[in-house]
């Protein structure tokens, strides 16, 4: 769990644009900004939103767009850069333990975050929410391009782990020679997934980082980064939700006391990308217990 949150926290701080979508298709962008534009516009003037597992605040953007009236606050377990904390988000905080009292929020929202929560995590959605609020949950689908695509990616980069690349780059760096029985092992896992991308672009940073002034450092720390995406890519396809997932999400919010349905996100007629699930709180809340504890 730790190396996950450092992972993201690494990912976050490097995030030019705020979300994970920079390289999502323009027709999921464009169904993104329509599911967070309806809930901003059936909401009332003032309303507070919590955004659970915000990242760097891209839905507390694409909401405040067309209602600057509302008012977004972002969680995430991760560390978040200067441009998230000035969005609203706070950084540190455990979807499973919201630092929140019961009832505060008029909404609460995520996007493709909270199935990467701990178990316990929708319950806390729930109980900070105040009766008649709305939910607005987008997670990602098990079978879309994308968590296939980064299934993949991990795989490779997995392979070249355990085929010895960076204990290699390790060693060479300490001033070794390479281990020609090594080498023939990489180039295997190279040909075996050579149809991705990263088994030409690692073994390629980690040739040049050996050439650098600093190939101990230089290697230590693309080894790092290597290591932490494959923390994120492990999180993305384990999160990941089937229907049975889906089923299951749906089932506890309606024990928690909220009415919500699910629906695929789709693009290009018939590829599902997402799930979006949605409704709102009909439990009542005690009006003694709606006090908030903002951090």
């Amino acid at each position: 769990m730790i190396e996950s949150v450092e992972a993201w926290s690494d990912y976050w701080a490097e995030s030019v644009d705020g979300c994970c979508l920079t390289r999502a298709p323009v027709a999921l962008k464009d169904s993104l900004l329509a599911i967070w534009r309806d809930l901003a516009n059936v909401l009332p003037n003032g309303a507070s939103i919590l955004d659970v597992a915000a990242g760097g605040g891209a839905v507390g953007v694409a909401i405040n767009q067309g209602r600057p009236d509302l008012t977004v606050t972002g969680v995430d377990s991760a560390a978040v850069g200067d441009k998230a904390r000035a969005l609203g988000v706070l950084g540190g905080i455990a979807a499973d333990a919201l630092p929140f009292g019961d009832g505060c929020f008029d909404a609460v929202t995520s996007q493709f975050g909270i199935e990467y929560c701990p178990v316990g995590s929708i319950a806390e959605a729930v109980r900070v929410a105040a009766a008649g609020a709305q939910l607005r949950f987008i997670c990602h689908h098990a079978d879309s391009r994308a968590v296939r695509h980064n299934r993949d990616r991990c795989a490779a980069m997995m392979a070249l782990f355990e085929a010895g690349l960076f204990a290699l780059a390790h060693r060479v760096a300490h001033g070794a020679p390479e281990d020609e029985t090594t080498v023939a092992t990489i180039d295997a896992a190279c040909q075996a997934y050579r149809q991705q991308s990263i088994v030409e672009e690692l073994p390629l940073a980690l040739s040049q980082a050996l050439r650098s002034r600093q190939p101990i450092a230089m290697v230590d720390w693309i080894t790092t980064k290597a290591r932490r995406e494959v923390a994120r890519l492990q999180a993305m396809v384990q999160a990941a939700l089937d229907v049975q997932d889906v089923e299951r999400m749906v089932g506890d919010l309606t024990l928690l006391g909220a009415d919500c349905a699910a629906r695929l996100i789709m693009i290009d007629g018939d590829e599902p990308v997402a799930w979006l699930i949605s409704g709102s709180v009909s439990r009542s809340v005690d009006a003694a217990a709606t006090s908030c504890r903002h951090a």
